[in-house]
């Protein structure tokens, strides 16, 4: 009984069984225990230690004999509040540790390039890229329309990553990052709505070479063609550089 409930709190399956088959039996012996909980002998000893741990369970010795006792429910909030201060005393831990862990990784160990796959996956790319872009730096991107999947993408920019902007627009705004973009015009099906504050997007006549999005070291090419939308991301600052330079010398050329 509640089992799915006490598991949602980070009890096992295990420990959630026991602990509300003691609530049942009261006090009493490993026997009952197993027989109610389901839960082989093997392991029974080890599901009661833990619940002890938790400080949800208790026992006393009766002519040399443990008998096992649930504690009153109400002592499930001190089991969360623990739960909680543990979260946070990790999180800051983690905090400290990430720069460290970081200064670790040399630039040969970085992973050359990574795919991601679907909508979801194209979003995670954005994450990662901007997780990864330096402070002050300029995110510059490129976007060619295609009525093949012009609507697939105008749903995504304007739909998803909209919806998404203020998580991206914090990132932004805590790394000093300015986003700039050129569309090509060629072949536009759909009317374009207007680009979330903060980023300067201008038009050119000409085909780019693709959806591309680049940082001081690193692109991102998304593909709409198929039927999954895919992301190449490549971590290169020589990569990066080339398409840095074609976007400079394109963006010369840009209007508003």
């Amino acid at each position: 009984m509640y089992e799915n409930e006490l598991q949602k709190l980070g009890l096992t399956s295990g420990e959630a069984r026991v602990y509300s088959s003691l609530l049942n039996l009261k006090s009493s012996t490993v026997g009952p225990i197993t027989k109610k909980s389901g839960v082989a002998y093997s392991k029974i000893y080890e599901v009661l230690q833990r619940l002890i741990e938790k400080g949800l369970v208790s026992f006393i010795i009766k002519d040399k004999t443990k008998y096992f006792q649930a504690i009153e429910p109400s002592r499930l909030k001190d089991y969360i509040d623990k739960k909680r201060e543990e979260i946070e005393e990790n999180q800051e831990i983690l905090h400290d540790l990430l720069p460290k862990l970081n200064s670790l990784i040399s630039e040969k160990n970085k992973q050359e390039s990574e795919i991601f796959l679907g909508e979801k996956g194209v979003m995670t790319a954005y994450d990662v890229l901007l997780s990864r872009a330096k402070n002050n730096s300029l995110l510059r991107f490129l976007y060619m329309h295609n009525p093949l999947y012009d609507e697939k993408v105008y749903e995504f920019y304007y739909g998803r990553v909209n919806y998404n902007f203020k998580r991206i627009d914090s990132v932004i705004k805590e790394k000093n990052i300015k986003w700039i973009g050129i569309i090509s015009k060629s072949n536009v099906g759909k009317k374009l709505g207007r680009p979330p504050k903060g980023i300067d997007q201008r038009y050119v006549s000409f085909p780019v070479p693709g959806n591309i999005d680049i940082t001081d070291d690193a692109i991102l090419i998304t593909i709409w063609s198929s039927s999954k939308p895919m992301g190449i991301l490549i971590q290169s600052e020589e990569v990066a550089n080339s398409f840095k330079e074609y976007f400079d010398s394109a963006w010369k050329l840009a209007k508003k």
